[in-house]
């Protein structure tokens, strides 16, 4: 039993000595007894309380119309953004609609062009047909002409 008293007796004297240290390293604040300067405190902080609510109004006031500003600036955003949008599918419809036509052009050119090429083709068929056909005649008239002088000079 004598243990457990002196056990106990060591438990409560550590107790102390760790709560007067920390009292030591951590002193409490001086009490301050002037009650008539933390009234005249008190009474200014509550007389300067309207002046910050009107402060707040001001500045709530400013904020509320920068909103709105960025608000319609936004709206005028998105509306420029909207006509550029219809602008832009209006150019690319027409970018569209030149394109094809473009094309169209191109084909027409190359038609003309191979029917141009088979007219040629033809009339230069045509005049080497006949001036091959009088070159034939020439040749059978004087290779003719050249057995009838053989065959005359025969006789």
């Amino acid at each position: 039993m004598k243990q457990k008293a002196k056990h106990a007796y060591t438990k409560l004297l550590s107790s102390a000595l760790l709560l007067l240290g920390l009292s030591v390293i951590f002193p409490a604040p001086a009490a301050k007894a002037n009650y008539f300067s933390d009234l005249y405190n008190g009474l200014q902080n509550f007389s300067e309380l309207p002046g910050e609510v009107n402060q707040l109004q001001e500045s709530y006031k400013q904020t509320t119309e920068e909103l709105q500003q960025t608000k319609e600036q936004l709206g005028q955003t998105l509306q420029q953004m909207a006509d550029y949008q219809a602008q832009n599918a209006a150019l690319q419809e027409q970018n569209r609609q030149l394109s094809q036509v473009v094309d169209e052009l191109k084909n027409d050119r190359t038609a003309r062009e191979n029917y141009y090429n088979r007219i040629k083709i033809t009339v230069i068929t045509g005049l080497a047909l006949i001036l091959g056909y009088f070159l034939l005649i020439r040749l059978l008239r004087f290779g003719m002409r050249h057995r009838s002088r053989k065959s005359d000079r025969l006789r």
